[in-house]
């Protein structure tokens, strides 16, 4: 099988966990653009819910067990599987390089994929016939880190490899179960929702890098920064002078985006 000279790189909200049986505009924009993308020779995954500190941990079993690592949802979610294969050889291929770069690095036999990984992909390649590997980010560490991380993986772009960054333009979940009470909340998510789709349009890679400084209301809609920081890994592993646009575009409860970003 040939595959392309370069995927793109993603940036997908990944919402709730009952996205993962919901049908509504994300879900249905999601089925589409695993019909409209070529396919991969594989995957990589970086969810806000695989955070380790100071190391980058990599996926490298044949197999991968499906996390459900959320609570007092339908139970329907806890029986959903998405039986993805890894990718070894790969995997190894990855941590060879990081190591390179003397980033702490090391293979993880057992772990599986969480939900911030297994619920898009269920969605965009429900016959899980593509291997996947996920890999950790750092919340302790910044931006810069995180940018540097995707400068490592955008060689593997060229190789028919997509890489996938999981988490949300905005997450303020204690805005998100009160938003009824204070009606500036929607209209200050709605405000970094579209500074960062201007930057990325753009391509203010460093404007983006200093988002805390730059953006209005990022504490308010990062109190912590683990959803944000897989759209660095994604923006590292993008030429300067590629296009970046916003695929999908919505908003939860006025305060959770559920944008979505194709770079290159």
């Amino acid at each position: 099988m040939t595959y392309p000279l370069t995927m793109p790189a993603l940036f997908l909200s990944h919402g709730s966990p009952m996205l993962a049986v919901e049908n509504n505009s994300t879900t249905q924009f999601f089925q589409s653009l695993g019909d409209n993308l070529n396919k991969p020779r594989a995957i990589i995954v970086l969810s806000a819910h695989f955070d380790l500190a100071d190391s980058v941990q990599i996926t490298s079993s044949n197999s991968l067990e499906t996390i459900h690592d959320f609570y007092g949802f339908a139970e329907e979610l806890y029986q959903l599987q998405y039986p993805a294969h890894g990718a070894p050889i790969l995997s190894q291929q990855i941590a060879d390089t990081l190591l390179r770069d003397e980033l702490n690095v090391s293979l993880n036999l057992k772990r599986g994929l969480d939900h911030g990984a297994w619920i898009p992909l269920m969605w965009l390649y429900p016959e899980a016939d593509i291997p996947v590997i996920q890999m950790s980010i750092d919340s302790t560490r910044g931006t810069h880190y995180h940018y540097r991380l995707g400068q490592e993986l955008k060689h593997l772009r060229q190789q028919g490899v997509l890489l996938i960054g999981s988490g949300g333009i905005t997450h303020n979940l204690r805005a998100f179960f009160t938003a009824s009470s204070d009606s500036s909340y929607g209209a200050k998510a709605e405000a970094f929702s579209e500074w960062i789709a201007q930057q990325l349009s753009l391509g203010q890679h460093d404007n983006l890098l200093n988002y805390k400084q730059l953006a209005p209301h990022a504490n308010f809609n990062h109190p912590t920064a683990e959803h944000l920081y897989p759209l660095f890994v994604t923006l590292g592993a993008t030429e300067m002078d590629e296009p970046i646009k916003r695929i999908h575009q919505a908003m939860d409860h006025q305060v959770l985006s559920l944008d979505a970003y194709q770079f290159g």
